[in-house]
């Protein structure tokens, strides 16, 4: 046994307390960011739902990030563009009743219940549904809208929730070193699980979170792993040809959202999936939106 001196041994010490401590602030550090990051962005998405009662084609002009891209008939287009040229006669309320952030508090998306008004937030709803919208923070530290994509069905038994769950990343993964690879990443996992779900015998569980939640046009959320894989296993129509576009990776590396198309038939339309890296190098899907 090789006995290090006294002196070795309190530097040795000294540097694991120093190693221990500044793990320690890492911690509360990215807990800190992801806690005032989820505070700030479900602040925005309230008052971006406040500004829709009041005016839903000058609410989303003013909370659509420049850079923001959905698609229609099969192509990309600016979001914001679309929405400044756009003639909406009605009006769009909703209540989000969900919320999840990433370790960097710079990424995250929210879940809720939407309604259209033909007029005026006062006139009784004609159509429901379920949405999400995906945020980014900016670098003026303002929150944008980089994706708004929901479901419709019929009016939900409680439309009206009165609270907002949130979540957080209980995995804190390394930091990527390189941000296009890492986003690559999961830009491949997205597409072979859209691929396998074709053929692979047990193409779903795998995959999804255990709070999974799925946005279909007809079918009122879906949430939980269990009845995710059965939803999928039962009513997925595989005739659909997902076709990814877009992929925005936390600077945390624990968070990505990829956007793109799906089409069947000659029919086109748009499909985002949220992944999240429950623990190293292990990604799952805890929020699947399909419109067409």
């Amino acid at each position: 046994m090789t006995h290090l001196p006294i002196s070795n041994i309190k530097l040795h010490f000294r540097f694991l307390l120093v190693l221990s401590f500044s793990l320690f602030s890492f911690g509360i550090s990215a807990q800190s960011n992801a806690r005032e990051g989820i505070r700030q962005m479900v602040a925005a998405e309230l008052e971006f739902a406040q500004f829709s009662a009041e005016g839903t084609k000058n609410a989303f002009v003013n909370f659509l990030s420049d850079d923001a891209v959905d698609y229609e008939k099969g192509q990309p287009r600016n979001t914001k563009t679309f929405w400044q040229n756009r003639d909406f006669k009605g009006v769009l309320t909703w209540q989000p009743y969900f919320a999840e952030i990433s370790d960097s508090g710079d990424l995250g998306y929210t879940v809720g219940n939407w309604q259209y008004h033909p007029s005026a937030s006062s006139d009784k709803p004609t159509a429901f549904g379920t949405f999400s919208t995906f945020w980014k923070k900016q670098s003026n530290g303002a929150w944008k809208v980089v994706f708004d994509l929901g479901s419709t069905h019929t009016k939900p038994l409680d439309p009206y929730p009165g609270t907002i769950t949130e979540a957080f990343s209980s995995f804190s993964s390394p930091l990527p070193k390189n941000q296009g690879i890492a986003e690559r990443f999961v830009f491949m996992a997205d597409h072979y699980y859209s691929k396998n779900a074709k053929t692979a015998v047990n193409p779903y569980e795998p995959h999804l979170s255990k709070n999974a939640r799925l946005l279909y046009n007809g079918q009122v959320s879906v949430y939980g792993i269990k009845e995710a894989t059965d939803f999928l296993s039962k009513k997925a129509d595989k005739s659909l040809v997902f076709t990814g576009m877009k992929t925005t990776l936390a600077s945390s590396g624990d968070l990505a959202c990829v956007q793109g198309i799906v089409q069947t038939k000659g029919k086109y339309g748009s499909y985002f999936r949220i992944w999240k890296q429950e623990s190293k190098g292990s990604w799952k899907i805890v929020l699947e939106v399909v419109n067409i």
